[in-house]
């Protein structure tokens, strides 16, 4: 490992985007075995690893499924499982092992001396793949030996630990489906749940077909829309990803409408519009006298949402300290009101929504990693509009029609109207899109919506006014799709990074704000679109080097 990678590889950044990566595969459709190779794919392109494999071990403490990457394959077909006695050793004491030297290690002598696939001294990290403190296997990797420092295997631990970590809670999720996609079912006819959830009925067996809420057709929101009506079916811990404006709010209420806990509350809550203090009094309530204010004895909104669905929306905003309450009350199912010493046992169904970079955010100390762990059990990440094709027109009939029931109005668009907004990236997302329909519906000179009512074409639009800031050229109309509107380039928020510009590649348009910006990555920002952290994320994975001015 050159002495340039090794500093790119331990940067909390690199990490955050590699997590983001790795997220994502385990989220797909494809089975488990499937999303497990994947993970050790994705693995081959973050860390200069040699091997690598996934262990996955049944209740008996066998191999039940390996996913490896660079492991020579013994005859006949037969799975060849290296580094044995180093899987046998994570697995008894559940913790992590690092060999600086594997030809140094009695661990690796038998390996050494029957298999063709040793190829002199490297350096082995296996970290546990555990959930619930159960081991359900194990992840490792080699390398050729290089001269890592202690600093860097803790670090490279740390890693490959959350990665392990989320891998095992796609396998207990893959558990608890059956082969159709149905609960597993026990001899009495409840689901059998890993440790701390409630077993869900008989009827809670039937997946459910339809949610009337969520509009559009598009392939990248049917399958989030599918992922929805599987996990609504269980008790597990989601967390929804995704830029401002996709309708988190509504894909959390499907999740509670599609479940068995959709007779009980759904509550929801801001984290980021509350201080620690607040957001602590209204998620666990206080007794009166509790503090100065508090007249009357108040639940909390995990009281409130008992048996039911309690959503937390903006949940990357909440307070390092206010984390560690949280994540009690998450692991045990019980809390105290603030002023109170009274334990409080819940049963809540826990759903999180941000769009932040929580990867980034655990690398960098300011999210804790085992709330991550407790949140992130099951990740559905919402697409933005403009990567749901054919979706807007559908979603603009539908405010239009809300328009017109409140307003006693029967405005419609016009075909060219339509045509024009399906031009728009709207960076808003949904929400942007509404306030469109809206305002263009508000100031309509007639029943009929043409091109002309937007106030795009006056340059007084959201996407306009927002990037006026930019000192950027705007033109006209940023429906057109003009290479000079920045809100025009498609750019998405999170580590994922930069998308393709219908002109200019990716690398053109990054090189291109970063020369007018005079290699400021914040102004190159601000130009763009996009935070200095996604910025840096860009000029990493295209290896651009910054040049000093």
């Amino acid at each position: 490992m050159t002495e340039r990678s090794a500093q790119t590889m331990h940067k909390p950044d690199f990490w955050g985007s590699g997590i983001y990566r790795i997220s994502k595969v385990l989220i797909g459709p494809d089975s488990l075995e499937t999303k497990l190779a994947n993970v050790i794919k994705a693995l081959s392109a973050i860390l200069p690893m040699r091997r690598g494999a996934i262990v996955v071990l049944n209740a008996g403490g066998a191999p039940e499924m390996v996913a490896t990457l660079g492991v020579e394959q013994a005859s006949q077909g037969a799975r060849c499982i290296p580094a044995k006695p180093a899987i046998d050793r994570i697995v008894a004491k559940g913790a992590p092992l690092v060999v600086p030297d594997t030809c140094k290690s009695d661990l690796f002598q038998a390996e050494f001396e029957t298999s063709s696939n040793a190829t002199g001294p490297a350096t082995f990290v296996g970290v546990p793949m555990k959930v619930d403190n159960e081991t359900l296997g194990t992840l490792w990797i080699d390398r050729a030996k290089d001269g890592s420092t202690r600093i860097q295997f803790e670090e490279e631990v740390r890693f490959l630990s959350m990665v392990a970590n989320l891998s095992a809670r796609a396998i207990r999720l893959d558990r608890h489906l059956s082969r159709d996609g149905q609960p597993i079912v026990g001899e009495e006819g409840t689901r059998k749940t890993s440790s701390g959830e409630k077993e869900l009925p008989e009827s809670a067996r039937q997946r459910p077909t339809k949610i009337d809420w969520i509009v559009g057709e598009s392939p990248a929101l049917q399958q989030v829309v599918e992922s929805v009506k599987v996990v609504a079916t269980t008790n597990s811990a989601v967390l929804l990803r995704g830029e401002s404006g996709t309708g988190k709010e509504f894909f959390a209420k499907a999740i509670h409408e599609l479940s068995p806990r959709k007779k009980k509350p759904f509550v929801k809550l801001n984290c980021a519009a509350l201080s620690a203090g607040v957001l602590e009094s209204e998620l666990f309530g206080h007794e009166k006298g509790a503090f100065t204010g508090a007249i009357s004895q108040r639940a909390g909104r995990f009281e409130l949402a008992d048996g039911g669905t309690l959503l937390l929306d903006e949940i990357g905003e909440i307070s390092p300290g206010f984390q560690a309450k949280l994540l009690r009350v998450l692991q045990e199912g019980e809390l105290e009101r603030v002023g109170g010493t009274k334990t409080l046992k819940v049963d809540v169904r826990l759903i999180c929504a941000t769009n932040k970079d929580l990867e980034a955010a655990v690398a960098d100390g300011e999210f804790r990693a085992d709330l991550y762990y407790r949140i992130n059990v099951v990740p559905l990440f919402l697409p933005p509009l403009r990567e749901r094709n054919g979706d807007i027109p559908r979603l603009a009939r539908v405010f239009l029609d809300r328009f017109n029931r409140e307003n006693n109005r029967d405005l419609a668009f016009a075909p060219a109207a339509l045509e024009l907004l399906s031009k728009c990236n709207f960076p808003g997302n949904v929400r942007e899109l509404e306030n469109c329909v809206r305002r263009t519906a508000t100031l309509a000179g007639s029943e009929a919506i043409v091109p002309s009512d937007f106030s795009c074409l006056k340059d007084q639009c959201f996407s306009s006014m927002l990037w006026k800031s930019a000192d950027r050229p705007l033109g006209g109309n940023t429906l057109s799709g003009s290479v000079e509107s920045p809100v025009s380039l498609g750019y998405s928020n999170g580590p994922a990074g930069l998308t393709v510009a219908p002109h200019l590649t990716d690398r053109e348009l990054l090189i291109g704000a970063m020369e007018k910006a005079g290699w400021v990555q914040a102004k190159a920002a601000r130009i763009l679109g996009l935070t200095p952290r996604q910025v840096g994320y860009a000029l990493r994975r295209h290896r651009i080097q910054v040049k000093k001015i």
